[in-house]
């Protein structure tokens, strides 16, 4: 576990984020970054992670893995097209 603290200041997450005050200011307006926690002037590094997650689009379940059967139609049918199979 780290000492950082979970909740940092507008400078500090605009550094975390490897960009300017203004541009994290930016950001929070236009709804790219979490809005500070209610009645502070905190932003919670979690949300930022998720939203950063979110908009990279990690962590999107895109549906279920392909099952063994299915890669084996799938590389058959490929097979199958190249007339190899």
């Amino acid at each position: 576990m780290t000492d950082e603290p979970r909740l940092i200041g507008r400078k500090q997450a605009a550094d975390y984020l490897g960009i300017g005050e203004s541009t994290f200011s930016l950001w929070v307006a236009n709804h790219k970054m979490p809005p500070a926690i209610a009645g502070t002037r905190k932003w919670d590094k979690r949300a930022i992670d998720a939203r950063l997650d979110e908009i990279s689009g990690i962590g999107i379940d895109d549906g279920p893995a392909e099952t063994d059967l299915q890669k084996w139609r799938r590389e058959r049918d490929a097979r199958r097209a190249q007339g190899t199979g």
